[in-house]
């Protein structure tokens, strides 16, 4: 009798000790859907994981992270956000808006925590209740800055720009936001915008060249579908002697003319300080909407001059970055 108490005093020390000791190596679970891989977004999924790291969340000790990106496919990020839903993931990150929208109706009926990152417009995308108090078991930091800034610099750069080509996707809420916003401004700059949809990354090609053939420059704005072909559409502008300009610093150096934008990276870093604070216990609805802290200009004088176009040195002096590098 003796024995058998001792075995089971044992055995309940085992189990306590074994309770013990899953509860203190239990990980933490962040999924992170991304719309498509391109270098901005990824610089942004890399500033999110750099703070974690320095926040001591370790993958494969303390951290379990999961990634997946939807290739640019709206029902393959449903699918993505319905896997790691079944997780039970501590919290989930949406990179750019289709992404962040698939985690929307479970964040709102408190099923998850949703940070997004790189949305242009939550509120317009339905993501949030307000910017100062999102709601919906929701926060996250938009990749917008004003439009008049960056038609300031289109102008600058190119004087008689008078049509501008837009290549967008009308899938994409955010894209269909500016749109708006831009057509509202036009008259200001006495500027016509020139619409050109597109569907997927196939379509690219021929709608550039369509677009090419009305069109003084083109601009490409947060678009995922198109910035994840921006190859494409630098190569047959630079060929038609266009520029093209963008909002994301990261693609000039791939051949786009000027861009007037956040620093991917940072915004990602801004995103990780805010999903590391919801982790170390902040309420995620008391996190307001954040914008980015800072903007950036970006020139490449390499296409100007295959372009045939002359920066002013001036502008060149404002610049944060120009390429190739040393100009």
């Amino acid at each position: 009798m003796f024995y058998q108490f001792l075995f089971l005093l044992n055995f309940l020390v085992g189990i306590l000790s074994f309770s013990a000791s899953a509860s203190e190596t239990k990980k933490v679970r962040i999924c992170i859907s991304q719309i498509v891989e391109h270098p901005a977004l990824n610089a942004t999924r890399q500033g999110i994981e750099y703070e974690l790291k320095k926040a001591g969340y370790i993958k494969g000790d303390n951290l379990d992270l999961r990634f997946e990106s939807a290739q640019a496919n709206p029902a393959l990020a449903q699918q993505i956000a319905g896997k790691f839903l079944a997780l039970d993931p501590d919290l989930v990150i949406g990179i750019a808006t289709v992404s962040a929208q698939t985690f929307a109706k479970a964040a709102k009926n408190k099923k998850v925590r949703l940070v997004f990152s790189s949305v242009t417009d939550p509120l317009s995308a339905n993501l949030v209740d307000s910017l100062d108090k999102p709601g919906r078991n929701t926060a996250g930091v938009s990749n917008f800055i004003p439009l008049e800034p960056q038609l300031d610099l289109m102008k600058k750069v190119l004087p008689e720009l008078k049509n501008l080509g837009f290549l967008y996707n009308p899938g994409e809420a955010n894209s269909r936001i500016l749109i708006r916003k831009l057509e509202a401004l036009m008259p200001k700059y006495g500027m016509t915008l020139i619409l050109q949809a597109i569907t997927k990354t196939a379509d690219i090609p021929q709608a550039t060249q369509k677009l090419l053939g009305k069109s003084d420059a083109i601009f490409v704005s947060n678009d995922n579908t198109v910035l994840s072909a921006i190859s494409n559409v630098i190569q047959l502008a630079t060929e038609a002697r266009k520029p093209v300009f963008v909002s994301d610093t990261d693609v000039v150096v791939q051949g786009a003319l000027a861009a007037l934008g956040p620093n991917q990276y940072q915004l990602g870093l801004q995103t990780g300080r805010m999903v590391v604070r919801i982790l170390q216990g902040e309420n995620i609805t008391e996190q307001k909407v954040e914008f980015p802290d800072d903007q950036e200009m970006y020139l490449n004088l390499e296409t100007a001059a295959k372009i045939g176009l002359n920066i002013a040195p001036d502008l060149v002096k404002q610049a944060t970055k120009v390429y190739p590098e040393g100009k």
